[in-house]
């Protein structure tokens, strides 16, 4: 079944406005203490959904893997995101970079599930490559740039994505949200413990903290559970090709952040990766992160 344009605008907007709204935040306060509160709150009220709702809690090895998935997917993506942001990297290159992990996934699920990938895939991930590249440019070749945090914590949501779809199908996503959130909150407490700033402006501090909880801890994961629920998780997948572009225009006026010519030639680049990366809808190795419960009662 087709998404309908309305819901996939309101979707990419929400997503885009993670990372500028993410800006916000980390000027203000450090990274992981950010994190760490964003994902406690998350952790309360998603929880809270679950119990009104009487969702199934996993046990057992489900509620392992549930963890580890939370783990990647959570803790390392959003601390290597959000550090990025803190040294610099604009937002709009940050979803730029994270919208290129559909194409790795694709190719990194092709080897998990033992799936032949297509040629027009692996064109796609050189110019993933490239687009990231493009965008970055200089940042890769300074050290200590918060560009390979950036990387990183793409990286780290490619293989938990991966590994939820190999491990977590069956777990209720509801539930499953709550768990992931919560194990990741003691990972990022001990990494915020290395932080000597504090908050410089409470106000913007909490402002930023409802828009990040509510619209995209809880709005995002619902829209995107409604999406996957009327089109599947691979073309819901596919609506992150225009994130970057959303996210610059976004950006621009709010954060004053300009559209560098690397930069756009980076976002016309991943348009095209993640179109190409995820040419075959169908396939099952471009499901990622959000998997539909499999429920035989």
């Amino acid at each position: 079944m087709r998404i309908p344009a309305w819901f996939a605008t309101l979707m990419v907007v929400v997503w885009a406005s993670g990372y500028a709204v993410g800006v916000l935040g980390v000027a203000v306060a450090p990274p992981f203490l950010l994190t760490t509160i964003r994902f406690l709150i998350a952790a309360a009220l998603l929880a809270l959904i679950a119990v009104v709702m009487r969702a199934p809690w996993p046990r057992g090895r489900a509620l392992v893997h549930t963890g580890v998935a939370g783990l990647l997917i959570q803790a390392f993506q959003f601390s290597g995101v959000y550090l990025g942001l803190r040294l610099g990297v604009p937002a709009a290159v940050t979803a730029l970079v994270i919208s290129c992990a559909p194409v790795l996934t694709a190719v990194l699920a092709a080897r998990v599930f033992r799936t032949r990938i297509g040629p027009w895939q692996l064109v796609g991930l050189g110019l993933g490559v490239a687009a990231v590249l493009f965008a970055l440019g200089d940042r890769l070749r300074t050290p200590g740039s918060g560009a390979v945090f950036t990387v990183l914590g793409m990286l780290a949501f490619v293989a938990g994505s991966v590994y939820q779809q190999r491990f977590c199908r069956d777990v209720d996503v509801r539930s499953g949200n709550a768990v992931q959130h919560l194990v990741s909150v003691p990972v990022v407490a001990l990494l915020s413990l290395t932080e000597t700033a504090g908050v410089t402006d409470w106000s913007r501090f909490w402002l930023a903290m409802v828009w990040l909880v509510v619209v995209n801890s809880l709005g995002g994961s619902s829209l995107f559970l409604v999406g996957v629920r009327i089109g599947g998780a691979a073309r819901m997948t596919t609506l992150s090709c225009v994130v970057p572009s959303v996210t610059a225009l976004i950006a621009w006026p709010l954060l004053g952040q300009e559209i560098t010519y690397g930069v756009l030639a980076g976002l016309v680049l991943g348009v095209v990766a993640c179109r190409l990366g995820t040419a075959t809808p169908s396939s099952p190795v471009i499901r990622t992160a959000v998997e539909e419960p499999v429920n035989d009662r």
